[in-house]
């Protein structure tokens, strides 16, 4: 266990100690209650549970460890939504006096009805069609990018069979997986993989920063197991005259366009997971589209507010002001710890590279 780990668990752990505090605190304010033993206790409950979770249901029953990490994701974005509505319950008694009945309203049904929405809108699929010309391009090229399908404890073989079944649908010429593939959550078992298989076209694939949870090594080793290509290593893949260029997490992605192989008078495509490059900074490096993922959209309202300003680019298409150079980030098929989507989507883009004629 890394000391990486450590601190970031331990950080997760106190934000989600201390927002069960404030809600309890809201609670007791409203109801003109004094806090007990037992409220502060609770929120200690709740860790412990989340601590066992993680280090000992999971080695004793993988089924139950499922179970109980779908039932915490759950109550951890209901606890969100509970959160931001008791902070806002807070402010607003500064001003106005609102009836008991109101504020239990408020602070408990408003957050259920946001997480309903948020379970249903996870399982909706948006599909996003792009074309981007290339001047002097021959052919015609139909790109399905995927990202962040997060298998684990929450998605597993049967989610990998949906997205198998969308992708017939939409018959692209190829497929892109820009990373996380794997959530940490829980070892992909390649078995899982094995639909993939049912696609006749080249899917191609890199590793995003949960596949070092994984571990990195067995996630490549369950996809060397179907036809998926793993292309991380700085490798390329010519297709229909696109050159596809592979860059896994933990590399410096800038210093690795300087070692790849780039080709001339033909649409070079890049493939890494966290989209560092502007569409302006592309054009160093001879890139026509870079394909990230990432960001997940924020997944969760209000972590878009932090998405946007943590990344380069946030969700969609980036483009220069030629439109020469583009940049594709995509909010993900799956999702993080919290099987919710709110104010993001399930994105599928079918990204067509064409000629200008």
């Amino acid at each position: 266990m890394g000391i990486r780990f450590v601190i970031v668990f331990s950080i997760f752990l106190s934000i989600l100690y201390f927002s069960q505090l404030l809600v309890i605190y809201v609670n007791q304010f409203i109801f003109e209650k004094e806090m007990t033993n037992l409220c502060y206790a609770f929120p200690l409950i709740t860790i412990v549970i989340f601590s066992l979770l993680f280090f000992i249901i999971k080695k004793l029953n993988e089924s139950i460890y499922c179970f109980i990490y779908v039932i915490m994701g759950l109550y951890m974005g209901y606890l969100l939504y509970i959160f931001q509505v008791a902070l806002i319950i807070r402010i607003l008694y500064f001003f106005i006096l609102i009836p008991k009945n109101i504020n239990a309203m408020l602070l408990y049904i408003i957050p259920l009805i946001i997480c309903i929405y948020g379970i249903i809108n996870a399982l909706k699929t948006k599909i996003e069609k792009i074309t981007l010309k290339y001047q002097g391009y021959k052919n015609k090229i139909n790109i399905l990018h995927l990202s962040d399908i997060h298998l684990g404890a929450i998605h597993q073989k049967n989610s990998v069979i949906k997205i198998v079944n969308e992708i017939q649908e939409l018959e692209p010429d190829i497929v892109v997986i820009t990373g996380d593939m794997a959530d940490g959550s829980l070892k992909v078992k390649p078995d899982w993989l094995m639909p993939f298989d049912n696609l006749e076209i080249p899917i191609l694939y890199v590793t995003g920063n949960h596949e070092e949870m994984n571990p990195k090594i067995d996630m490549i080793n369950a996809v060397n197991t179907t036809q998926i290509k793993y292309i991380g290593r700085h490798e390329n893949f010519k297709y229909k005259g696109v050159n596809f260029i592979g860059v896994d997490f933990g590399y410096d992605l800038r210093k690795s366009l300087l070692n790849v192989k780039q080709e001339e008078d033909v649409p070079n495509v890049l493939l890494s997971h966290i989209p560092i490059l502007s569409p302006e900074e592309l054009a160093k490096y001879n890139i026509f589209l870079f394909l990230a993922g990432h960001t997940h959209g924020g997944q969760l309202f209000p972590f878009q507010i932090l998405a946007y300003y943590a990344n380069t680019c946030f969700s969609g298409l980036y483009s220069d002001k030629n439109k020469k150079h583009h940049v594709y980030v995509s909010e993900g098929v799956n999702n993080a710890l919290v099987p919710m989507r709110v104010g993001s989507n399930r994105v599928f883009p079918l990204i067509t590279i064409q000629g200008d004629n």
